[in-house]
């Protein structure tokens, strides 16, 4: 006899095959669950910073500065589309008084949620007008 004819795969070939096979669709997985962490995440963090920048020009388009001191401080706890953020507004006065040189305000925005690593903070200056 001069050789054997061999059609199709022996069973440890097919064994072979079937955890590479295995092993590649484990990793692709893998993969795709950190993609959609990250990708959660990250419409998270855009939404805080799309929060606090609304905020900033909500006080920029105050129509008057003496205003700013009484009208925006303070935290509010959003509902609705965007329930479960936080948004905490800091208002820090410097000079304003007779003898001051200068008169502006320091505005601060800090927006936080449950899913964020660290709150999305964002700050402005207005001087007086």
């Amino acid at each position: 006899m001069t050789g054997a004819r061999r059609d199709g795969m022996t069973l440890v070939e097919v064994m072979i095959a079937i955890t590479i096979l295995a092993t590649a669709m484990l990793a692709i997985a893998a993969f795709m669950a950190k993609f959609a962490h990250a990708v959660a995440v990250s419409d998270v963090r855009n939404t805080a910073s799309e929060l606090a920048s609304q905020r900033l020009e909500d006080v920029k388009t105050s129509p008057r500065y003496s205003a700013i001191d009484s009208l925006f401080p303070g935290t509010s706890n959003l509902t609705g589309t965007n329930a479960g953020y936080s948004v905490k507004t800091m208002v820090a006065r410097t000079g304003g008084t007779a003898a001051a040189v200068y008169d502006y305000k320091t505005i601060t925005v800090v927006v936080s949620n449950a899913r964020l690593d660290a709150p999305i903070k964002r700050s402005t200056i207005i001087a007086a007008y």
